[in-house]
């Protein structure tokens, strides 16, 4: 009983931060806005526009308390507070000794998502940028751990064993967790998404053409309180097409991942940042930027 009034408690709390983000963020609030008026256009009115930026700052809310609730959540915690759909997509990938790649976009809050995976018995390794934290009170507050964690950018470990750790993972038929919307990557594949062509890495697909692994796509959603985890049919298509078919995965999880955005708009934490999104967005106000700097000289 307890843990659950701490769970409802842990829940509250990003709707009273959003509240105060939304009148005291006002740069951040007017760049959300602006996001939203470059790529949803007349899809977001007014009125749904102010509550699509109040929840985004709910779900920035939501990941300051997760470090507080994840070592909390627990078989019962799955079944009060988490609904899965598609699950037999995941299972049968994995019972026939593949590697699975879970492509996710920044919807939702992904590390209550992924770690529900985890208490369901997964075991998901995540691929993270920046480096690791030093834990803190690591009983009572989640750190991403190098055991679960591949920390990208992470400098005191050579590129080469990074590589060498995400193909062993799915080489051993165990789960790759990609945040596919991620800016992350040296070589990336085009697609379109809302409207504008965007890169998406495609580092990671290369590693699972290598190892024959199943791509699925990962969507979350976190609503009021309650996590909706969906896990759609694999669309990596045994790879027949070799690397031609890093074009046609990157197509179809941007069509899907954009269907989810125009859904929930509210759900997209990557209009917060940084995404591919977040990049192309810059990209194109930059030479408006420095057109309005000239002037000003």
């Amino acid at each position: 009983m307890l843990r659950w009034f701490l769970f409802k408690l842990f829940f509250f709390y990003p709707r009273v931060y959003a509240f105060f983000c939304y009148y005291r963020k006002k740069g951040r609030r007017r760049e959300i806005e602006g996001k939203l008026d470059f790529f949803l256009k007349k899809r977001c009115g007014l009125e749904k526009k102010r509550r699509t930026v109040r929840y985004i700052f709910e779900l920035r809310g939501s990941r300051k308390m997760m470090r507080y609730m994840i070592p909390l959540m627990n078989p019962r915690f799955i079944k009060q507070f988490v609904s899965v759909e598609g699950l037999h997509h995941l299972d049968q990938a994995l019972n026939e000794g593949r590697g699975v790649v879970l492509m996710a976009g920044h919807l939702g809050n992904p590390h209550l998502s992924f770690n529900a995976l985890r208490v369901m018995g997964y075991d998901v390794i995540v691929l993270k940028g920046g480096i690791p934290r030093k834990a803190r009170y690591p009983r009572f507050k989640y750190y991403d751990s190098f055991e679960r964690t591949v920390f990208v950018h992470d400098p005191s470990v050579p590129r080469e064993e990074k590589k060498g750790r995400i193909l062993e993972v799915l080489r051993t038929g165990r789960i790759i967790y990609h945040p596919a919307d991620a800016p992350e990557g040296r070589i990336k594949g085009t697609a379109f998404l809302l409207g504008k062509e965007v890169g998406f890495p495609t580092g990671v697909l290369h590693f699972a053409h290598q190892a024959q692994a199943r791509i699925i796509p990962f969507i979350h959603l976190y609503q009021g309180g309650k996590i909706t985890l969906i896990l759609k049919e694999p669309i990596d298509g045994l790879w027949t097409g070799g690397k031609r078919e890093y074009g046609r995965i990157l197509t179809e999880f941007a069509k899907l991942l954009e269907t989810y955005i125009l859904t929930y708009p509210e759900q997209y934490g990557g209009f917060y940042g940084p995404t591919v999104l977040s990049d192309h967005y810059q990209s194109q106000r930059m030479p408006e930027k420095e057109a309005t700097d000239t002037l000003e000289e």
